[in-house]
């Protein structure tokens, strides 16, 4: 029997603690759902704030209801390595960094070296982009310079991320978000949309830009379509600088093999044995039901994160499309922000003011979350092909991540650049084309390492293959078209 007690890092096999018995229901009520929301309520309120309040509804204005199928598309293919990524470390108790560190093919650790590249490159896009967007419309209320409210915003939330201050107030701004997005729901239906049209934008058809944007907004439309699209779906949800450390954070709710007293030396065990043998996981039938309900825990999560995200790019696109697009409003350039404060006012008048409070809530909480994402991606990266970083640890890769994010963002914003110029490098690589070849690892690994009770099930490895394919085409394709109009 698969119990906590007679496991052992030294058997032969490797067997997970028992699961809860809420797991091991064959129906699981939403109550016990959300019981597991964890990790993904952090990477959800991490892009609520760009990703959604931002990108979604400049989306809606540029294209109207044409592009409701990116959000549906997104959501499936970065919930599905999501869920894939985190399913991995639950039943394994080893990041799939690591692994990726010794079977890829190719020089040893090459793979999760390109995916730290890129994820550091990125860090600083989006520091400084979202600290560029809230001291911008902080400016445009009349409070002082926007350049200073950046840096101080930046700093301020670096500082307290790093002591581990903001308790109360994130609980607040939990708050806060929640009655935002409510209030956002309500205008969806309160501004009367197009229906037909909202259903006929579920169908994937290449879009072009409303006929009013190349008149108002000529350097929007002289933006490539698919790079327009390509830094939407990098938001939307997050991309690869904040899933590796996702999937890390999910050390702490000791979920699975996580949850192994001897978690780490089995995560020891299992770096010294050799790269393309199965991993000794046990494949009795008891303990493959185990298993099954272990990966429930970070389905349930990734499930409620990514609805989350979904319904709620959804509901930022439509009224982009009914409010902003009707009025031929388009958030850009240093007034990325103001325009939204409108879906807010549909509901009623009195709301305008609230969305204020809630919109600077929201980004400084997006700002204050990044800090700590960011340092688990970096040092599951790092860790996975250096031991210093791991005898470290987490807390001890910090410095390193806030020095160099904190010193490049700090650039990034006295340069004078607008929040699309500083997103859109970090989320077309890092947000879109990481995310598919890390899709692709994980395909590889579960296929050649874990035992074929264990490996994803048909639906989960063509959900990750599709998204995987579709990820990687449209980075790769969104970085031509940029270089094209750099050069």
């Amino acid at each position: 029997m698969s119990t906590f007690e007679t496991s052992r890092a030294t058997d032969p096999v490797l067997r997970l603690p028992e699961a809860p018995a809420a797991l091991r229901k064959r129906r699981v009520g939403v109550a016990t759902a959300l019981r597991y929301f964890g990790p993904g309520a952090i990477i959800a309120s991490l892009t609520i704030g760009s990703g959604e309040s931002i990108l979604a509804s400049r989306e809606g204005a540029v294209f109207g209801y044409a592009v409701l199928w990116a959000v549906v598309a997104g959501c499936f293919a970065k919930g599905a390595l999501v869920y894939a990524s985190n399913r991995y470390i639950t039943l394994t108790g080893e990041h799939p960094m690591r692994r990726f560190a010794r079977v890829m093919p190719g020089p040893r650790g090459w793979f999760p070296i390109v995916l730290v590249v890129i994820c550091f490159a990125s860090f600083p896009g989006w520091a400084s982009g979202v600290a560029t967007a809230l001291g911008d419309y902080l400016e445009a209320l009349g409070l002082g310079n926007a350049t200073l409210w950046a840096v101080g915003v930046l700093l301020v939330a670096a500082v307290l991320s790093f002591v581990g201050g903001y308790a109360v107030l994130e609980k607040v701004q939990v708050a806060i978000a929640g009655i935002m997005v409510l209030l956002v729901l309500i205008a969806v239906f309160v501004s009367n949309p197009d229906w037909l049209a909202a259903l006929r934008g579920l169908l994937p058809v290449f879009p072009d830009y409303a006929p009013f944007v190349a008149e108002r907004y000529p350097e929007v439309a002289e933006t490539s379509v698919w790079v327009e699209l390509a830094v939407f779906m990098g938001g939307l949800g997050g991309g690869m600088y904040d899933y590796i450390g996702y999937t890390g954070m999910l050390r702490e709710k000791k979920w699975g093999m996580l949850g192994h007293r001897d978690a780490a030396r089995i995560e020891q065990d299992l770096a010294a044995k050799d790269d393309r043998a199965p991993i000794p996981l046990s494949t009795d039938p008891d303990d493959v039901a185990t298993a099954r309900a272990w990966s429930r825990a970070p389905f349930f999560d990734m499930l409620a994160a990514f609805l989350a995200l979904g319904v709620i790019a959804v509901a930022f696109m439509m009224n982009g499309a009914t409010i902003l697009g009707a009025q031929q409003q388009v958030p850009e350039e240093n007034d990325v922000l103001t325009y939204q404060s409108q879906f807010f006012g549909v509901v009623a008048p009195v709301f305008e003011y609230f969305y204020i409070v809630a919109i600077v809530m929201v980004l400084f909480g997006t700002i204050y979350a990044l800090w700590e994402a960011y340092s688990w991606t970096a040092y599951e990266s790092l860790a996975a092909v250096s031991e210093k970083v791991r005898s470290r640890g987490q807390r001890g890769i910090r410095p390193v991540v806030y020095g160099w994010t904190g010193a490049i963002a700090l650039v990034a914003i006295l340069s004078d650049l607008s929040f699309t110029d500083l997103v859109t490098p970090a989320s077309i690589l890092g947000g879109v084309f990481a995310c598919g070849i890390y899709g692709a690892g994980l395909v590889y690994i579960d296929k050649v390492n874990l035992p074929e009770p264990y490996r994803m099930g048909r639906t989960l490895r063509t959900l990750v293959v599709l998204g995987s394919v579709f990820l990687t085409v449209c980075g790769v394709v969104a970085i031509l078209e940029l270089l094209g109009a750099i050069a």
